[in-house]
């Protein structure tokens, strides 16, 4: 051979166990022959451009294949296939099937045509130059198996006579290759696909108002725009404020005035105001000690929102349950101290670890049983502050006065425990950081909103007799709740 044989397509039959190669010769020697564009026994090499070398002593048969209508590609669709007659096989009829799906064809061109761009020798399947270079993985990867997987009837004629059974087949066979018959080497899978850009292609507003002008009819068109506006999942609507509403008027000027959640004004009302409101519900009957109860089950209720409510308080949680420290004064002598100890028993009557900090009894001006029926509960009190536990989950403040001892008043810095507060002074206590307050009535005027937190207003039941004799008209703003949370009105 010489340099005339260059560029001339052959099929190689090699010694055992090297198959049968087809390729363009590239380069010849006497010693070797290099062929690219190359199949082996029917199945193209993964890379078109991949060169092979087949050492003379190995050929065992060399034959070149025929060119025939190898310098240009038809562009005629093949529309029924035609039997061709293989030496030493059976005849077969190659299936009408699509090839494996590729990179997306432009519309209106035809696909090329297999019969003016392919050669057949002994039954494979070789495809020219130009298929390659087109699109090599993606359409003619799959080729060479054609022949040899197509159906054969009955009769051995290649032409089939269940023409229905074999379009089925066909059907099936392109539905799933169009899925999942993309080959691994092919270039699109190294592409990642822009999902942003694609979606910005489509205008998906216009394609709204578009069904919505064709599906309704003029009058209805003409009422929607009055309507109020249906918002998307992933559309962001900020929700307006809502409308305040007075329900609760006083006879003077209040200094301060808060909203609830749903909107309610409630105004503040001076501390005197607030002992004649609870001093004419407790001749009536509704006793002090009864007030206390409801205002410590309120406290109660914030406190376990505070402490994780249903995410901690379960059985499951037994290993890390909530330790809550009281702190009081004189227990017999102070009716602040007395809601403290209440809640304090109704917490720990939940099955949480209570320990109350009193001061120390100097004399008893009134009796009480609150202590005592904290006592029973089992949980303990103390004078001495270095006999509360050093790791504590909430501190409950009871207290009539804003200073605290220094001994008290460290311990809770190094607790670092948020402070529920029971009724605290307007001003709040020195040196604490109260996270949260609750308020019995009606709020008091003046109260610092920064030194006693957010701010909770409890319902005592309280009929509203009481109010209409101390100037208030009021009507209760708590709904279905008997704890809700103030805001103050900027």
């Amino acid at each position: 051979m010489g340099d005339n044989w260059i560029g001339k397509s052959i099929s190689v039959t090699c010694t055992d166990p090297g198959g049968i190669f087809q390729g363009v010769i590239k380069d010849v020697s006497p010693e070797a022959i290099t062929i690219i564009r190359a199949f082996r026994n029917g199945v193209p090499v993964p890379k078109p451009d991949t060169e092979i070398t087949i050492a003379s002593a190995n050929i065992a048969n060399l034959e070149l294949i025929p060119a025939t209508q190898s310098s240009h590609i038809n562009t005629t669709a093949i529309s029924k296939p035609t039997p061709i007659k293989h030496p030493n096989f059976p005849e077969y009829a190659p299936p009408v099937r699509n090839p494996i799906p590729g990179p997306s064809r432009a519309p209106g061109k035809a696909s090329p045509s297999t019969t003016g761009g392919s050669l057949m020798n002994n039954g494979k399947f070789f495809p020219t130059k130009q298929q390659f270079d087109n699109n090599f993985g993606a359409r003619n990867a799959s080729k060479p198996l054609d022949i040899a997987a197509s159906m054969k009837n009955g009769n051995g004629n290649g032409n089939g006579s269940f023409k229905n059974d074999r379009k089925k087949s066909r059907r099936q066979y392109n539905s799933k290759n169009e899925t999942f018959g993309t080959p691994v080497d092919d270039p699109m899978m190294d592409e990642d696909f822009d999902f942003e850009k694609n979606l910005a292609l489509f205008d998906k507003q216009a394609i709204w108002d578009e069904i919505d002008a064709s599906q309704k009819p003029d009058l209805l068109r003409q009422t929607v725009p009055m309507q109020r506006r249906k918002y998307r999942h992933d559309e962001n609507v900020i929700t307006s404020e809502p409308a305040q509403l007075r329900q609760i008027e006083v006879d003077y000027n209040s200094s301060r005035d808060y909203v609830t959640s749903e909107g309610l004004i409630v105004p503040s009302i001076p501390l005197i105001v607030r002992n004649r409101i609870q001093i004419a519900a407790e001749a009536l009957g509704l006793t002090w000690e009864r007030q206390i109860d409801i205002l410590a089950r309120g406290t109660t209720e914030i406190a376990l929102q505070l402490l994780g409510g249903g995410r901690r308080l379960v059985p499951n949680n037994s290993h890390q349950w909530p330790t809550i420290v009281v702190i009081c004064e004189e227990p017999y002598n102070d009716k602040k101290s007395e809601i403290g100890i209440s809640t304090g028993r109704q917490l720990a009557t939940q099955g949480l670890k209570v320990v109350a900090h009193v001061r120390e009894i100097t004399h008893l001006s009134r009796s009480s049983r609150e202590l005592d029926l904290f006592n029973a509960t089992g949980s303990a009190y103390t004078n001495d502050v270095k006999d509360l536990p050093s790791v504590v989950d909430l501190i409950l403040l009871s207290v009539r006065s804003s200073i605290l001892t220094p001994v008290l008043l460290k311990w809770i810095t190094e607790s670092r425990a948020s402070v529920l507060a029971i009724d605290p002074p307007v001003n709040g206590i020195n040196q604490v950081q109260i996270k949260c307050s609750i308020l019995p009535i009606l709020p008091l005027d003046d109260i610092n909103r920064h030194a006693c937190g957010k701010l909770y207003l409890c319902n005592l039941g309280i009929p509203d007799k009481f109010f209409r004799e101390a100037g208030i008209k009021y009507k209760s703003p708590f709904g279905h709740k008997f704890v809700i949370p103030i805001h103050l009105v900027d």
